[in-house]
């Protein structure tokens, strides 16, 4: 209070201040609402995608182990190297709330490969099933950086919220009345003046 001058044009910036205030607020609010239950929309997906995953990624680690005791780890290992081809998985970024998040745009995978001469049944199965849940994989890393994004947003636009419901509007509404109780001072000081004034000059008459 002591830099502002109580006037009534500072009084008239005040409230202008405040309304500003609380309309950044209640636009902020909205997003936090709208942010929380896009959040808890995409925690409900993930859900679904893990459980949907769930029993399929147990037949495919029991296949691939199966394939590791018939023809070994290094042997495995190195055939992995070339099984990337035919997998095409591109993102693209679209913006939510003001939020840049990640969205999959295109996903194409063959769930078929040539193979190699005299492998195993349960090489050949392990690789099918792993390609088959490549899809559910991708989707579930994009939702999970989705999460992850919505939820830093969440906790920042909350900060945001929390500071102006808190702070900044309580501390304008405070200068608002200590203005507001000033300039009503002023105005009873005046008007006693203008009554001694006033008194003054009927004695003289």
């Amino acid at each position: 209070m002591a830099n502002i001058k109580p006037t009534r044009t500072e009084l008239l910036k005040t409230k202008k201040r405040i309304k500003l205030a609380q309309k950044g607020y209640k636009l902020l609010k909205q997003k936090r609402d709208v942010l929380i239950m896009q959040f808890f929309g995409i925690l409900k997906e993930i859900k679904e995608i893990r459980l949907r995953m769930s029993d399929k990624l147990g037949l495919a680690h029991s296949s691939l182990y199966n394939a590791i005791a018939l023809e070994g780890s290094l042997d495995i290992e190195r055939l992995s190297l070339g099984l990337a081809q035919d997998v095409q998985v591109d993102f693209m970024s679209e913006s939510v709330m003001g939020v840049d998040i990640p969205k999959l745009s295109n996903l194409n995978i063959s769930y078929e490969w040539p193979g190699y001469y005299d492998q195993s049944v349960e090489l050949d199965n392990a690789i099918v099933k792993y390609r088959k849940l490549f899809p559910d994989l991708v989707r579930l890393a994009e939702k999970q950086l989705v999460l992850k994004k919505m939820a830093e947003e969440i906790q920042k636009t909350k900060r945001r919220v929390n500071s102006l419901e808190y702070l900044t509007i309580p501390s304008l509404k405070s200068v608002g009345r200590a203005i507001s109780f000033r300039l009503e001072e002023l105005e009873r000081e005046n008007f006693s003046r203008l009554k001694v004034i006033k008194a003054g000059k009927e004695a003289e008459a």
